[in-house]
Order: structure tokens, then C-alpha cells, then sequence
């Protein structure tokens, strides 16, 4: 049976997700994505179960779920109770969890993650290299972390979280920290608050 990774999301952003499935059917890893699978009346065991059954938690932002979470309100508040559910069962098993941004700034904060690619999955460069990564889930549960040449931590002494950074971090780039949500800049390949 092929691995399987676990998506995070909101359904609205289904061409993102869709991108992101074609990705992992490339790499021989099979998705679960719930409104493609069989929900019963408990949707948390099914979820705890799809997670448990999985080697990788992948939280997708796309343009929908930073309009979600602006908006606030009822619909915003169950999204993220269920990403906070997700990444809280992926935590405790002791998965990778990844923050995939499609080319928009992350805006609400993420509990726990440890892999973090805030740049498009529509630039192949960016593509082929997640696909790559991704690819060793299909031989074994991890990757290293932290990795020698991505790990970093958040400079903010309020954070500190450490994750791999999976993109080069240039002069004058700056991301947002999934977690504190404060930008991190760097000067040569060293962030800088």
C-alpha cells in the first residue's frame, strides 16, 4: 500500500489542492483529502484515523484560507478548531508537519509545524523540489530535522520555534513566521528580526 499524507485545508481552495495531489501522485504517495473520502457520523475519529494511517501532515494556505481566517466568524472558527485538531494529532504522534503556502502570506498562527515552504507550488522550480522531498515519505515516516542547510529557528524571543525553511533564503527576503506571525528578514542566508 502506498504512503499516504494527510492535507490540511480549506475545500475552497480545491485548484491548490488539486496541484498538490497531482504532485504526490507523481511521487507514488496517495492523499487524503476528506471531501474525497468516506466521512461517517464521527468525523474527528475519522480524521484521528486518516492521520494515524499517514506519514505526513500537510497544511495548505491558499488565497481562500487567508480570506477565511480575515473574515473571522463561524465558518473561520471551525476551520481552524479542525486545523488545530489535525496538527495537534499529528504533533503528539510525532509527524512532520508542513506549512505549503501557494504564494500568499500566512495571517493566523499554526500551533506546531516543522517544515515550511511559503513559496508557490505553480513555479516547477519550487514544485520539483517539494516533489523531491517528499518522495523520501515513501521510504521512511521523517526527514531530518533540523536539516544542516534549511533548519533555522525564529529569531523572536517571544517564538523561537525551529522548522526547515525549504527555499533559499536570499538578501532582502522576507517570510512570515507560521507560528508568531511576526516577519522574519534575512541579510545574506541569516534571518534578522
Amino acid at each position: 500500500m502506498a504512503a499516504q499524507v494527510f492535507v490540511s485545508h480549506t475545500q475552497k481552495d480545491a485548484e491548490f489542492g488539486d496541484i498538490f495531489d497531482r504532485g504526490c501522485a507523481q511521487v507514488g504517495l496517495k492523499v487524503f483529502r476528506s471531501e474525497f473520502e468516506r466521512i461517517g457520523l464521527s468525523a474527528w475519529e475519522t480524521t484521528r484515523k486518516a492521520i494515524r494511517a499517514s506519514r505526513v501532515l500537510c497544511l495548505l494556505v491558499g488565497e481562500e484560507l487567508v480570506k477565511a481566517s480575515m473574515s473571522g466568524g463561524p465558518s473561520w472558527a471551525y476551520t481552524q478548531n479542525w486545523i488545530a485538531y489535525e496538527i495537534g494529532i499529528a504533533c503528539e504522534r510525532g509527524m512532520d508537519v508542513w506549512v505549503i503556502c501557494d504564494d500568499v502570506k500566512i495571517n493566523f498562527p499554526v500551533p506546531y509545524f516543522n517544515n515550511y515552504l511559503p513559496k508557490s507550488l505553480r513555479e516547477k522550480d519550487t514544485s520539483d523540489f517539494l516533489l523531491a522531498l517528499l518522495r523520501i515519505y515513501t521510504r521512511r515516516r521523517k526527514l531530518r530535522f533540523p536539516d544542516s542547510q534549511y533548519g533555522l529557528s525564529c529569531p523572536y524571543e517571544d517564538c523561537q520555534i525551529p522548522f526547515n525553511l525549504w527555499m533559499p533564503a536570499k538578501p532582502n527576503d522576507v517570510i512570515v513566521c507560521p507560528h508568531c506571525l511576526q516577519e522574519i528578514g534575512f541579510d545574506k542566508r541569516f534571518p534578522t528580526s
